[in-house]
């Protein structure tokens, strides 16, 4: 007789597509007649032997439920790519450090999981992703190589990124200096702008989607909730993202959102590099969703000298509740905030640059030597954005000290 956990496990064969009831059940009599006659038999025994499921679906099982161990597969899964060891799991794909067999080179196998599988518009997700990523050619953006379908499973193979997650290095480090921050931003938008010019919403930055490359750049990851700009492919009412991180016209469910969606998620992932925390929290997703929709930033965070006020300038303006008051375009921010990374580092310290003063020199001169004037035209880029564009509320006005 079957135990429990193989009809468990078989049942969920059965809703990923990988198994009907009609193969299910002639393996089961053939169990308990061998069980009768003395001999016992794995159900899955059977199945493989009856060819009703593979050894590759039944290890994907395995991987999703979190079964004995399957460190490796007993035969690699997709042919071509060798798997040496699990990366993660996703809300839809469980992700494989694999090796290329022909190339020799290292890859991230992402295979969807099996009770996705029997899911038309999740199917579609999974293969606009992979498509895109293989279409798309942007140094901030992770590369794809291919996709099928094999054994039964849904893959894609893409650019394996050796670095943490934004979201892991905070965890790790604490909030993130201000520069430090600024400079991913900068990346991430560049990404942004790329796919907004491709035609294409991400709908799901947040950090956990930022991995960190050894060379110190950002490689955005995870286009599953990707879509055209202005697609109404899903119903008036339908979310789809990372409530933390959504935009109020996400979380409402709006069905056209445009650019200026992902330039929010972006502000609210630079809120939680430079203050350590998600903006908005709650009991579940709905009271998240909803602050992201009825809250504002709270004044004790971005006011409380933890950052700077040119930080909570960008912090309001890509967070603002109207998308009229955003940042309109991935340009706009990179231009706002590069100015002031660069007036930042123009500020650093650099021994080499200082000249030693001449002593001697200097006890020749008289008493009364006008000093030189000074160089005009020689502001930093930081003095001339405050001077240009001084740090404003969301409705223009200018911060007042708390």
């Amino acid at each position: 007789m079957a135990s429990k956990e193989e009809v468990e496990l078989a049942v969920k064969a059965i809703k990923a597509g990988f198994l009907t009831k009609e193969q299910l059940g002639p393996a089961m009599i053939k169990q308990d007649a061998l069980a009768k006659a003395g001999t016992q038999a794995k159900l899955f025994a059977i199945l493989f032997e009856n060819k009703a499921i593979t050894q590759q679906q039944y290890q994907l099982l395995l991987q999703e439920v979190g079964g004995p161990s399957t460190k490796s597969f007993p035969a690699d899964p997709v042919p071509g790519f060798k798997i040496s060891g699990k990366l993660g799991t996703g809300g839809m794909a469980l992700v494989y450090r694999a090796t290329d067999t022909m190339e020799g080179d290292q890859v991230a196998l992402k295979v969807m999981k099996p009770a996705h599988m029997i899911n038309p518009r999740f199917v579609a997700q999974f293969h606009r992703e992979a498509e895109l990523l293989e279409r798309f050619d942007h140094s901030h953006i992770v590369k794809g190589f291919q996709h099928g379908k094999v054994n039964g499973l849904e893959y894609f193979a893409m650019e394996m990124v050796d670095g943490p997650s934004m979201r892991e290095i905070v965890e790790k480090e604490g909030p993130l200096t201000e520069e430090r921050a600024l400079k991913y931003t900068i990346q991430v938008a560049e990404a942004v702008q790329y796919t907004h010019k491709e035609g294409i919403v991400h709908r799901d930055i947040k950090p956990e989607n930022i991995l960190l490359d050894p060379e110190d750049n950002v490689k955005l990851i995870d286009l599953g909730f990707a879509k055209p700009i202005g697609s109404q492919e899903e119903p008036e009412g339908t979310t789809s993202g990372t409530p933390q991180y959504m935009s109020p016209e996400q979380a409402q469910g709006q069905a056209s959102i445009d650019v200026r969606s992902d330039l929010y998620s972006l502000g609210a992932t630079l809120y939680h590099m430079v203050l350590g925390d998600v903006p908005f929290k709650g009991g579940d997703n709905m009271e998240v969703m909803a602050a992201q929709v009825l809250n504002d930033l709270q004044s004790s965070e971005t006011k409380g000298g933890k950052i700077s006020k040119m930080m909570h300038y960008f912090l309001e303006r890509a967070m603002a509740k109207d998308k009229e008051i955003r940042y309109q375009t991935p340009k706009e921010m990179i231009d706002d905030m590069k100015a002031q990374w660069e007036g930042m580092k123009s500020l650093e310290f650099n021994p080499e640059a200082v000249s030693k003063p001449n002593i001697d020199a200097n006890r020749n001169q008289p008493k009364n030597a006008s000093k030189p004037p000074a160089a005009k035209g020689n502001t930093s880029i930081s003095d001339r954005l405050r001077r240009n564009n001084p740090p404003s509320g969301r409705f223009g006005k200018p911060f007042r000290k708390d």
